[in-house]
């Protein structure tokens, strides 16, 4: 009789234990569902075109013809993109902090990270580096400054980073119909604190959804570089330099570039 309460004891006790466990377990779970649910970040992929004028350029080398019969091949397109900003419907701002992409022709995608849920009409950014990034020097397993095509020297610093690296041919004819084999070279590596610009793109709503990406594409046209540029001087095709960039062209084309960005339609 002892032993058969002593097991009966014994079995209460274990099974107390056991209801005791799988009730922890139901809770943690039933928390982990909460959490996920109260999520309310989605997340924003920024898609970035290369174009010459209204070519999307996906190769390089290859002649296009732009508006007005005018050649041009690219054999170098990227530059860098910071200070990512989100405009709210309301106008307030959600910061995209710490992120900095080194936009090339080979990749479009670039994940800009979490972003609140909500609704937005536009986006802001940089095109360049901000100061005290621009002074940074890379590490060797970095892929994002550790580029010798955008720097000016042999080493990134101390002159700092080219923030727009543009090269081809282009046909500098004056009625924009000259032959492929007419076509010059050309070289725009832009950069210096100086030279850093402000994008502010038009409205365009967009919703970012809890737990989606949500896409952005946005078109880069370099041929927009161009514009005020005579393209029959030789000297107004080469802006290679820390001390190009000190030049009247620089600004030149400098500000041209904020133009070069658009939404895709």
């Amino acid at each position: 009789m002892k032993n058969s309460i002593k097991s009966l004891t014994t079995a209460i006790f274990l099974g107390t234990i056991l209801c005791f466990i799988i009730a922890s377990c139901k809770k943690k779970n039933t928390a982990t569902q909460e959490t996920s649910s109260n999520n309310s970040n989605g997340s924003l992929m920024l898609h970035f075109h290369t174009n010459a004028d209204t070519n999307e350029v996906d190769t390089y080398d290859k002649v296009y013809t732009m508006t007005g019969g005018r050649k041009i091949s690219v054999s170098l397109a990227q530059l860098y993109v910071s200070g990512i900003q989100l405009v709210r419907t309301d106008g307030s701002i959600f910061d995209v902090s710490g992120l900095n992409i080194l936009k090339a022709m080979e990749i479009e995608q670039y994940l800009a990270g979490a972003v609140p849920s909500g609704n937005y009409k536009s986006i802001r950014f940089n095109v360049g580096l901000s100061p005290n990034t621009n002074t940074i020097s890379p590490t060797s397993n970095d892929s994002i400054f550790n580029k010798p095509t955008m720097w000016f020297g042999n080493a990134a610093q101390p002159s700092g980073y080219v923030f727009v690296n543009f090269q081809g041919k282009i046909d500098t004819s004056a009625n924009a119909n000259g032959t492929v084999q007419q076509m010059q070279a050309f070289i725009y590596r832009i950069g210096t604190n100086t030279h850093l610009k402000d994008v502010m793109m038009p409205d365009q709503n967009f919703s970012i959804i809890p737990n989606q990406t949500q896409f952005l594409h946005i078109v880069v046209d370099y041929n927009k570089l161009f514009k005020g540029i005579k393209l029959n001087l030789l000297s107004n095709l080469n802006l290679y330099s820390l001390s190009d960039n000190a030049a009247a062209l620089s600004n030149q084309i400098a500000n041209n570039i904020p133009a070069m960005f658009s939404y895709e339609m």
